[in-house]
C-alpha cells in the first residue's frame, strides 16, 4: 500500500512499481486515517510511508501500525535526508527508509530488502558517535524498556554511579554531533538504544 497525500506521487510510485511482476499494489491512501481503513479490509504485507501528511504524520503513524500490525512491514519513502527523521523513523518502528528522488534500481532494492526481512537505511546515516565499548553496552541496555539503571548495572556487573557516568559522558558526545533541538529531547538515548538494538541484536562486545 502507498500512503502519501500527494495524488502525482502515489500515482507515479504505483505506475513505477507496476513495471516490476514480483510487485501488486493493493492499495492507496492520502492519509492516516485512510491508512487505517484500508488495512483492516485488506491483506497488505508492506507499506510505503510518506512523513510529511496532513493530521498524523508518517512517523507517529507508523508507530501506530507497529504496535498493532507487529508483522506488517514498513517503508518509509520521504523527502527528508536529515538524520533525526531517520532515527525518528526506527524508533517508530520503520523496517527502512528510502528517499524519495532516489533511482528506481534503489527504490526497488529497499522494497526487496525490506520485503525479504532485512531493514535498510541510507548508507552515509550515523546514529551514534564513536562510543566506547561500555558505553554502547549502557546505551544498548537503555533501549530495552525492562532495563532500568538498577538493572544495567547488574548486567554490567558495576555500580549504577558509573552507569549513570557513562550516559553523561554519551550525552556529550551527543551534544558534540546532535544539534540542540535533539539533544534537548530527555528520550533521545531511549530512542538510539531501540534503534541500536535494531541494528545490533547481540549484545555489544569486544
Amino acid at each position: 500500500m502507498i500512503v502519501d497525500d500527494h495524488p502525482i506521487f502515489r500515482h507515479g510510485m504505483r505506475g513505477l512499481l507496476e513495471t516490476q511482476t514480483s510487485f501488486r499494489v493493493m492499495a492507496e491512501a492520502r492519509s492516516a486515517k485512510e491508512a487505517w481503513s484500508l488495512l483492516e479490509k485488506t491483506d497488505i504485507d508492506l507499506v510505503l510511508l510518506d512523513i510529511n501528511m496532513p493530521g498524523t504524520d508518517g512517523i507517529e503513524l507508523a508507530s501506530r501500525l507497529r504496535a498493532r500490525y507487529s508483522r506488517l512491514l514498513i517503508l518509509m519513502v520521504t523527502m527528508h535526508k536529515e538524520d533525526a527523521y531517520i532515527r525518528r523513523s526506527i524508533a517508530a518502528g520503520a523496517n527502512g527508509y528510502v528517499i524519495k528522488d532516489a533511482e528506481s534500481r534503489d527504490i526497488f532494492k529497499a522494497i526487496r530488502t525490506v520485503a525479504g526481512g532485512n531493514r535498510i537505511f541510507p548508507d552515509k546515516y550515523q546514529p551514534e558517535p564513536d562510543l566506547t565499548l561500555s558505553e554502547k553496552r549502557v546505551l544498548w541496555l537503555t533501549g530495552h524498556h525492562k532495563y532500568d539503571t538498577a538493572r544495567i548495572a547488574a548486567r554490567m556487573e558495576i555500580v549504577e554511579a558509573t552507569v549513570n557516568t557513562h550516559r553523561h559522558n554519551i550525552w556529550q558526545k551527543l551534544k558534540a554531533v546532535l544539534p540542540e533541538e535533539e539533544t534537548s529531547n530527555p528520550n533521545l538515548l531511549v530512542i538510539l538504544g531501540v534503534e541500536y538494538r535494531f541494528r545490533c541484536p547481540e549484545y555489544p562486545s569486544e
